[in-house]
């Protein structure tokens, strides 16, 4: 029982982080617009193509995740479903680097690559990095368990 209540905890978070997705990627796709609107040469406007892309890879780590916590909620922890679930957000976590990156290119393109927009890239670069770690860890972690569990249930 103690499981499935860690689930619909985990899901509930899910939820407000995905509401919390549409406040901000609806927020920016509205600056961005009004930005368009007013100069449609300010290349400063295209920037919302990284904000979709951002938001994109979001939901898919929101959707993976969900699928782990209805593994808890099944009391399937430590199965193969969530290694590969763990695995996929890490991937869209290299992703969302590759795009960061090329966010940046695009500044230096334009000639805007400051002291805050190299400060804000490289940390965004960082935390990236630590949630492919993370989550390659946890997929690890989860395999081993799961392994482990397979032997044991054999044993039985």
């Amino acid at each position: 029982m103690k499981q499935r209540q860690i689930s619909y905890l985990l899901k509930a978070l899910c939820i407000l982080l995905g509401i919390m997705g549409i406040v901000v990627f609806g927020g920016l796709t509205s600056f961005s617009a009004s930005m368009f609107t007013e100069t449609p040469v300010n290349p400063y406007s295209y920037f919302i193509i990284f904000s979709w892309y951002t938001a994109v890879l979001c939901y898919g780590v929101l959707i993976l995740f969900w699928q782990v916590c209805t593994q808890i909620g099944n009391d399937n922890s430590f199965s193969m479903e969530n290694v590969r679930s763990f695995r996929r957000m890490g991937y869209l976590g290299i992703a969302y680097m590759v795009g960061d990156i090329a966010r940046f290119i695009w500044l230096l393109c334009l000639g805007n690559a400051r002291v805050k927009a190299i400060s804000v890239t490289v940390f965004m670069l960082l935390v990236a990095l630590i949630f492919v770690v993370l989550c390659e860890c946890l997929s690890q972690l989860i395999k081993g368990a799961y392994e482990m569990k397979q032997e044991n249930d054999l044993t039985i």
